[in-house]
């Protein structure tokens, strides 16, 4: 049987839809299923209808109206998931809604204000036809699909959308994490953009704080962004520079060793994430977190990492000052962190997830090893 795997990115882009189709199709493959997977940004409409002629089922991974009417004018059933919000009006702040409540809130959020210049204005009808196309295709597909349970829920949807993980490979270390293996002194880590929407701001009043009462820990900084002189001009008129360093744009087998030897990963975001795939990461490489409490982060770091209160800078502070004064907690916490990606978010799991919803859509779908 063969699956196709469709996604709308370009090949080298850090996305956590390829993350996603790369950590899934060695699985698929191993089970005897054929993959293909494509890019409908980088081929043709003509290969677009090569390939789906020669697929049994069609994986969709992104709102791709065009191509999901090829798959139905084709006779294909399409399995779609969602990585993303589907709406702009919850990306700050979310409360559940059903699907008329939902759909008055974005209207209303999408108009222009009054002093609009003319450009913005014509932008909420673009806004509007976003949210047409991903309606339309919505209706379209067989099964709809969400890479946590946030985003399932979030999408208001009259119809059943059900959770299938961003899968992780747990890594196999030969010891259980120890004291021993920390960075010295004791370190704080954030990966991500450098946007006021991931929290840095949060991050460093956090650091402000516990600098008052400690100077025996570091906070290392990956990543860039537009942002990232705001925030390093904020580090200095903090007063907090000399325990905070900005390292920039680092590789995944650069970032992983830093993780690993971290004290705890700091993920402050205030926008509504959809999955977190970082802290996945790093319970991989039994790291604790510490997470805003918002979007689909309390789903991916479990029961055994640490929440806080989105935007509370002060409860943030409380967590990382409890790992500081209790470093075996927060060792101990990684460890069952990563038993949990273990038990919920193996791509072997995920993969059969994915196979026997192609199951439910084909009868004539078959895995032959």
């Amino acid at each position: 049987m063969k699956l196709l795997i469709q996604h709308n990115h370009e090949q080298d882009e850090i996305a956590g839809v390829l993350t996603y189709i790369n950590s899934i199709e060695p699985e698929l493959n191993l089970r005897g299923i054929e993959t293909q997977v494509i890019s409908t940004k980088k081929i043709t409409p003509k290969q677009w209808l090569q390939a789906v002629a020669s697929a049994d089922i069609i994986h969709m991974n992104s709102n791709h109206l065009v191509f999901a009417i090829f798959c139905k004018a084709l006779g294909k059933k399409i399995i779609l998931k969602y990585h993303y919000l589907f709406y702009l009006s919850i990306h700050s702040v979310y409360e559940p809604m059903s699907f008329v409540e939902r759909l008055k809130t974005e209207f209303i959020y999408s108009l222009p204000k009054k002093k609009y210049p003319l450009k913005w204005k014509l932008h909420t009808a673009i806004k509007w036809l976003r949210l047409g196309t991903r309606l339309a295709t919505a209706l379209l597909v067989d099964r709809r699909t969400a890479c946590s349970q946030f985003i399932a829920d979030s999408n208001s949807l009259p119809w059943e959308v059900s959770t299938l993980y961003n899968p992780i490979l747990a890594q196999n270390y030969q010891n259980h994490k120890s004291l021993d293996d920390l960075s010295t002194p004791y370190t704080f880590v954030f990966v991500g953009r450098l946007t006021f929407d991931k929290g840095i701001d949060i991050l460093l009043k956090a650091i402000k704080i516990i600098r008052e009462s400690s100077d025996k820990f570091q906070v290392l900084i990956i990543g860039d962004g537009g942002e990232a002189s705001v925030f390093k001009t904020m580090a200095s008129d903090l007063g907090i520079s000399d325990c905070v360093k900005f390292l920039g744009k680092l590789s995944s087998t650069e970032i992983f060793p830093i993780v690993r030897s971290a004290l705890a990963l700091i993920v402050p975001s205030r926008w509504q994430e959809a999955a977190g795939y970082v802290v996945l990461e790093a319970s991989s490489v039994q790291t604790c977190s510490i997470v805003a409490s918002v979007g689909g982060l309390p789903e991916v770091a479990g029961s055994d990492n640490l929440l806080f209160e989105r935007e509370n800078f002060q409860e943030l502070a409380n967590a990382m000052k409890r790992c500081l004064d209790n470093p075996s907690e927060a060792i101990e916490r990684g460890k069952l962190a990563n038993q949990y990606v273990i038990e919920n978010f193996s791509p072997s799991m995920i993969a059969d997830q994915l196979i026997e919803i192609c199951r439910e859509l084909s009868s004539s779908f078959r895995v032959s090893s």
